[in-house]
């Protein structure tokens, strides 16, 4: 027979507002949400930064995004992924004039700027480096990053980005209305079935 504590516990069930998978997800960015320049629409554009690493060598390659201005600006880049993540870190990966990265902001779920790293990036120049930038899991979902990059860094190199991967753990997932709409029903069911004739 089915039971008001049976019913009790599968609402309680249901009614888990969100689903917290504990493995971590490592993931490259899948969209250009914003950037401060681009040395051209296609070459050396935004967009290169997106998908996997496709520069393989070290230089003024047009497979990776570069800043309009050579010397003398602060740029950024700011990019999505596809699953949105507790953040615990990026690899940024770096081609030419290595060792621009300054600053990293998360991009919340509401549309929030939380920077999440400051520091030096200590990566050397004379081939492709994936910098990893680290910081204590963030406590709010991740949905994308704004990376900081000082063009000054090296006078005689553009600073260029390959891509970034995002790593972290799955962020909550709420589940559909449906299972509570649901719950509720059996609930109700029970507590009627429950009631006697007078």
């Amino acid at each position: 027979m089915f039971s008001k504590k049976h019913a009790a516990l599968l609402v309680l069930s249901l009614g888990m507002q969100t689903a917290h998978a504990s493995s971590s997800i490592d993931q490259y960015a899948s969209s250009v949400l914003d950037f401060s320049s681009q040395w051209s629409p296609n070459g050396w554009a935004a967009t290169q930064v997106l998908g996997e690493p496709d520069t393989a060598t070290y230089g003024d390659i047009g497979t990776s995004w570069a800043p309009g201005p050579k010397n003398g600006s602060l740029e950024f880049i700011t990019v999505g992924f596809d699953t949105a993540v507790y953040a615990s870190g990026a690899t940024i990966r770096e081609t030419y004039g290595n060792g621009f990265v300054y600053q990293i902001d998360a991009l919340d779920t509401l549309n929030n700027l939380i920077t999440v790293w400051t520091g030096t990036d200590s990566s050397q120049p004379g081939s492709p480096v994936d910098f990893l930038a680290t910081w204590a899991e963030t406590a709010f979902a991740v949905k994308g990053l704004k990376i900081y990059t000082n063009t000054d860094h090296d006078p005689n190199a553009w600073e260029e980005i390959d891509s970034i991967q995002l790593h972290g753990t799955p962020a909550a997932v709420p589940l559909p209305a449906a299972f509570y709409m649901m719950g509720a029903g059996l609930l109700g069911l029970v507590k009627a079935s429950g009631r006697k004739r007078v």
